[in-house]
């Protein structure tokens, strides 16, 4: 199953007191169903690098429209966070996916 993990870092977003950018996570997997199942287990998979990331700010969709991963379930998780390293991550510092959901 194909999986893309995206980081859409907001420099329009002031930081916060910590110094953190606002980011806009995305984990988006091919051909799912898109079950309660599938999205814990995508929301699981985003836990293991944002652990801070709760249920009930994690939201769930279908990509509607796009030119490579139309039909994709995608997971979605804003935040301020540090920028840097996030192994598996691309990171996309100005931008728009080129997807809607």
């Amino acid at each position: 199953m194909a999986t893309h993990k995206y980081i859409y870092w907001r420099p329009d977003s002031p930081a916060n007191e910590k110094g953190e950018m606002y980011a806009n996570v995305h984990l988006l997997v091919g051909y799912n169903q898109a079950s309660i199942t599938d999205l814990r287990k995508m929301a699981d998979e985003l836990r293991e690098t944002f652990p801070q990331a709760t249920d009930d700010q994690i939201c769930g969709g279908k990509v509607s429209k796009s030119s490579s991963v139309l039909g994709f379930t995608i997971i979605t998780w804003g935040a301020h966070l540090p920028k840097g390293a996030y192994p598996g991550w691309h990171q996309v510092d100005h931008g728009r996916p080129e997807y809607f959901w």
